[in-house]
């Protein structure tokens, strides 16, 4: 099972690179991969000494293809929506049979972005509107330049807190961790012997202490 759902995902993955278009893809894609990174963690842990047996290094090579290989498989169609959505806001020719290939979640975030970008052109190109915090936003930046400026009417809307994004990487705990924030905002409470997927820059800190191992692999 194993060779065939990773094979199935590289093939759908060279699919997408050679054809350039959005593809169809099954809804329960994601689900399935998940649930099967899942299990094999549990049988990772079901090993007696992982760290030691061949049985174990393969199981992490195996989860950190599938792993890989998704988030990829995620980059590549994220890059095509985002493509459709330019298409769209400039007048050019929309291909409606891609949009139907877009799963719900990735329709939601066309449509965000599509919002997004009707809302900041309006504001920088039309004046007409100010994006993503209203007259509060815009009289901060008004309030901030040099004496004599005149003074913003009403009080500045508070920003919207945003997690902080940024990309990750599987990793294999060498020794336990005292819980720890991590860049995505979440909370992190690793043992020896876990594989987890960290944002990079929390993984290249543990792993300059030797306390983790960065999987990387070739695809």
């Amino acid at each position: 099972m194993a060779a065939n759902l990773l094979e199935k995902l590289r093939q759908m993955l060279l699919d997408m690179q050679h054809s350039g278009r959005l593809s169809h893809i099954e809804p329960g894609l994601y689900d399935d991969a998940r649930a099967y990174i899942e299990k094999r963690k549990t049988d990772y842990y079901d090993l007696k000494n992982p760290l030691e047996s061949r049985a174990g290094g393969l199981l992490i090579e195996e989860i950190g293809s599938v792993t890989e290989t998704v988030q990829e498989i995620f980059s590549v169609r994220t890059r095509q929506i985002l493509d459709l959505a330019y298409q769209q806001i400039e007048g050019q020719y929309f291909d409606k049979d891609e949009g139907r290939k877009m799963l719900p979640e990735e329709r939601a975030m066309y449509e965000r972005i599509i919002n997004a970008i009707e809302e900041c052109r309006e504001a920088l190109v039309h004046g007409e509107a100010a994006p993503f915090g209203g007259d509060g936003a815009a009289a901060g930046a008004r309030g901030d330049e040099a004496d004599g400026t005149p003074e913003p009417r009403g009080t500045p809307a508070a920003p919207v807190p945003r997690s902080i994004r940024s990309p990750y990487a599987l990793v294999h705990i060498r020794s336990d961790v005292e819980s720890f924030m991590g860049m995505d905002g979440r909370t992190y409470v690793l043992k020896m012997g876990d594989i987890v997927t960290l944002p990079e820059n929390n993984a290249d800190v543990l792993c300059e202490h030797d306390i983790a191992l960065n999987i990387r692999l070739n695809k």
